[in-house]
Formats: C-alpha cells, sequence, structure tokens
C-alpha cells in the first residue's frame, strides 16, 4: 500500500521542470490553475510536492461581489400567510418558536375580537402604514458620520415596519405580550402609535439630510 501511494504521489527523479510540470499536470491539472514555483517547492523525504494552499476566494467558490440566494418567505400553518411567518420569526426569542406562534396567533385572535373583521386585514393594513419609503444609514463623510438618505426594497420595507411594531410593542406597559401586540397592531392600522411616530421620525431625519444622497 505504502509502495502504491509513493509511486502516485512521487514525480519522476529529474531535474528539468519542463518534465516534471507535465506531470503534475497530468496527475491533477486543477491543482495548477495558479502559479506555483517547482524550484521552490518543498519536497518530503519521500519527494513528495508540498503544495501551496488554495486561496480562500477560490475554496468559497464566489468572488468579493457574489450574491447569496435568497430563501423564499414560507406561510405559517393556520393561516397560511407570509406576513405571519414573518413575524413569527422576528419575535421568536432562544429557539422557543411554538411560543412565538401562541403569542402570534392569540393576538391576532384578540384583534378579531376586537374590531369584529379579518385579523390578517387589519395586520395587512398596519404593516403598510408603518413601512418606510426611505429610511437613513450613517455613513462617514469628510471625517464625520453622517446620516444618508437610501431607498427602501418592498421586502426591507417590510422587514424596518415588522421590527418597529415589536419594539413598540415592547415599550409599551404591561406583561402580556399578547396584548401589547394586539394593541399597537390596531393603533397602527388606524395612524397612531409609537411605530407610526417611528416612520415619521425616519423620512424627517432623511428629508433633513438630502444633500448627503450622493453618498449612497
Amino acid at each position: 500500500m505504502a509502495s502504491t501511494a509513493m509511486s502516485f504521489c512521487s514525480p519522476p527523479l529529474t531535474s528539468s521542470r519542463a518534465s516534471v510540470l507535465p506531470y503534475f499536470q497530468q496527475l491533477n491539472p486543477n491543482r495548477l490553475s495558479f502559479p506555483i514555483n517547482l524550484n521552490t517547492a518543498k519536497r518530503a523525504p519521500n519527494h513528495t510536492v508540498q503544495y501551496a494552499p488554495l486561496p480562500l476566494k477560490v475554496l468559497c467558490g464566489r468572488g468579493k461581489k457574489g450574491k447569496t440566494a435568497k430563501t423564499p418567505t414560507t406561510s405559517d400553518p393556520v393561516y397560511r400567510n407570509r406576513l405571519v411567518n414573518m413575524f413569527v420569526n422576528r419575535i421568536l426569542k432562544k429557539g422557543k418558536k411554538s411560543l412565538a406562534y401562541h403569542i402570534i396567533y392569540q393576538a391576532l385572535k384578540k384583534i378579531q375580537q376586537k374590531t369584529e373583521s379579518n385579523p390578517l386585514a387589519v395586520l395587512r393594513e398596519a404593516v403598510n402604514g408603518v413601512t418606510p419609503d426611505v429610511a437613513v444609514k450613517a455613513r462617514r463623510v469628510g471625517g464625520s458620520t453622517q446620516q444618508v438618505p437610501i431607498e427602501v426594497g418592498t421586502f426591507q420595507g417590510k422587514a424596518l415596519a415588522i421590527r418597529w411594531l415589536l419594539e413598540a410593542s415592547r415599550k409599551r406597559q404591561g406583561r402580556s405580550m399578547v396584548l401589547k401586540l394586539s394593541s399597537e397592531v390596531m393603533d397602527a392600522a388606524k395612524g397612531s402609535g409609537e411605530a407610526i411616530k417611528k416612520r415619521e421620525t425616519t423620512h424627517k431625519m432623511a428629508e433633513a439630510n438630502r444633500a448627503f444622497v450622493h453618498f449612497r
């Protein structure tokens, strides 16, 4: 077994570079995709060549500007709605997904009891009311940090709206997250609440810093 491995890994004993290079290309043509100096390659006692490590960019299989594919958003098992599942994934803490489902479903039940209407329509109206048109992002400009206005896509806008709704719900008084979330969603659907104020504050900040919009 040792002799077989040695014959497979060992190049022919010759000092000619022109005769050694085709041997390695025939052994593994993909391994020599980048230049390697065979004259300075270290040889082990069994005359095997230690190859230089491949670059990390080659191992990852993508360049610096590569983009990862987004996983499609799935729907929840009860309402079969993707927006509800987005709420569940963002209210989730410490892997307790059953608790997250319980909070969302009970909050939707409370909304249905108080408004006597479809809770999904109220939830969708609240998210649409909180979704911002533009947002601000901190960037280093001329030695100081400025809030640069950026355009918000559809998915990113929904994600920001859900985050602001959950943050406003947690800041409300009380211990029951079900009551706080249902109240915040109903207030947002009516055009009031802390989440709506957060959207208006973001728009005002973007308008005040419109001079830095070209630094995107």
